[in-house]
């Protein structure tokens, strides 16, 4: 009777947890049955336009939370880092953050730009290009917008090269093809386009790191900003309870737009193929590779394998916040310094999301060439830039990288018509993502500890000799032995954990 009442509960609890994953799928499903149902009845494009209105002011609603959520969360994420402390750790750690989210962006436009997994969506659509660009003026461009000259305009439009062109069309003879030349009569300094992400993530960087090193009189600043990251995730996830709602309208809305339903399930079905696929090589090559460049020793044993535990919890919670303390303790089974993970893991949860960031470029490129976009190289390392920064500002929430995604492809011009297809495959792509966030967290950690781990160690046992010296002059024993220094060591991890 026990064992009932008990299995009653864990599933009551299980119920209430991935109410919102159930009621999504639910959502996903529902959507798909409604566009075959009415795919019969050819319905016009009024007709779609209201079928698409409930998924469309979904979208409006989070793009409208971007810009506070990024500010606030970039904020407050340097303002509490103690960079005097904790620099040598604080700075490794970094490091391989950042080049473990580098490569997870690069090898996700790698792949998404060589499987092309919204290509079938191009036979439906004219090909076109989001803006013509000569490459100077990609990087000029990329540094004015860096540095912006007004943090309210940057909220507001972005700075570009406009140009004044003139389209010639060549017709070959020989194979009878038709080429457009471009001329540019002349280019000028333009704003426009939305907002200026990039500006407003290094002023917010910025600013967060001047708070750190006056905290005493910054801390009523600090705590505005605490309070509005706060209430801004207040509101998003309020907001995400309308995701079932919205997957309904944007997938039947998307999937009546095209003529042909299996192209659909052809692209939805590479792109998921393309992110699964980069998700293992990140997890399984990529992140052991960077541990064994870091740390010149064998990553398979214990980090590696010790990783996957958490790895797998990460997957199935799907929350890397609530998953802080399986990481700990994966750490700890590892026998990694306390002091070490109790830093570099809190660090590792709130700004490392590798897997997110490789799933955001993809969806980008994919959403992109759904449309028939030409990207430029102006866009793509644009999109790279923002996915690594974005990736290091997500809040640990199930579907965050929705946010992300929408604020990428507003910056670079990326109509946001198909996201809806997204929403499909998102909910076990957004697991599977986080599983490779939970591994990595464990890797990033034993960098850290591989270079520090005995050096803190050895401080440790330094200050317990000097603790036991200390009680010698009050008549206690003075000795102690190497084994019972290390059994002090233990018993005080023990008693931390």
């Amino acid at each position: 009777m026990g064992e009932l009442q008990c299995s009653k509960r864990c599933c009551t609890s299980w119920l209430r947890a991935n109410i919102l994953l159930l009621l999504t799928l639910g959502g996903v499903a529902l959507g798909f049955v409604l566009a075959i149902i009415l795919k019969d009845f050819n319905p016009s494009d009024d007709a779609i336009m209201w079928i698409n209105l409930p998924g469309e002011l979904f979208m409006r609603a989070l793009k409208c939370a971007i810009l506070p959520i990024i500010i606030s969360s970039v904020v407050t994420a340097v303002a509490t880092l103690d960079i005097k402390t904790n620099s040598k750790l604080g700075g490794l750690a970094f490091a391989f953050m950042i080049v473990a989210i580098l490569t997870a962006v690069l090898l996700g436009l790698l792949l998404s730009l060589t499987i092309k997994p919204g290509e079938s969506f191009n036979e439906q659509v004219d090909e076109k290009q989001l803006s013509y660009y000569e490459t100077q003026d990609v990087f000029a461009d990329l540094f004015r917008n860096l540095i912006t000259d007004n943090i309210v305009k940057a909220c507001i439009v972005t700075a570009y090269t406009d140009y004044d062109l003139n389209r010639t069309s060549v017709s070959d003879n020989t194979t009878n093809e038709t080429t457009v030349e471009v001329d540019v009569l002349s280019k000028k300094l333009a704003y426009g386009g939305g907002t200026n992400y990039l500006g407003v993530l290094l002023f917010s960087m910025i600013f967060g790191m001047a708070m750190s090193v006056e905290r005493q009189r910054t801390a009523v600043m600090l705590d505005f900003f605490i309070a509005m990251r706060v209430i801004v995730f207040r509101i998003i996830t309020v907001l995400l309870w309308l995701l079932p709602l919205a997957s309904i309208s944007l997938i039947a809305a998307s999937i009546l737009g095209v003529d042909d339903i299996i192209d659909v399930f052809i692209s939805l079905g590479l792109f998921s193929a393309a992110v699964v696929a980069g998700l293992a090589v990140h997890t399984f090559i990529t992140v052991p590779l960077i541990y064994l460049i870091f740390t010149r020793k064998n990553p398979l044993k214990p980090v590696l394998l010790g990783s996957l535990r958490p790895g797998l919890f990460v997957t199935i919670i799907r929350s890397s916040i609530a998953s802080t303390v399986e990481v700990l303790n994966a750490c700890d089974r590892i026998g990694m310094n306390p002091k070490i993970y109790d830093f570099v893991v809190p660090l590792s949860i709130n700004f490392k999301k590798d897997g997110s960031a490789l799933f955001i470029t993809c969806s980008c490129v994919w959403l992109a060439q759904t449309e028939g976009a030409d990207l430029t190289s102006g866009n793509i390392v644009s999109i790279g830039i923002l996915a690594t920064a974005l990736a290091m500002c997500l809040p640990g929430i199930p579907s965050s990288s929705l946010v992300a995604i929408a604020t990428i492809a507003a910056s670079v011009g990326i109509p946001l018509n198909n996201i809806g297809i997204l929403f499909a495959m998102e909910w076990l792509l957004d697991a599977l993502r986080g599983g490779t966030n939970g591994v990595s967290y464990v890797v990033n950690t034993g960098v850290v500890d591989a270079w520090f781990g005995d050096e803190l160690k050895d401080e440790t046992t330094e200050k317990l000799r000097k603790n036991e010296s200390t009680n010698a002059t009050y008549g206690q024993d003075s000795e102690l032995s190497d084994d019972e220094v290390a059994f002090k060591i233990t018993e005080g991890n023990d008693t931390k954990l």
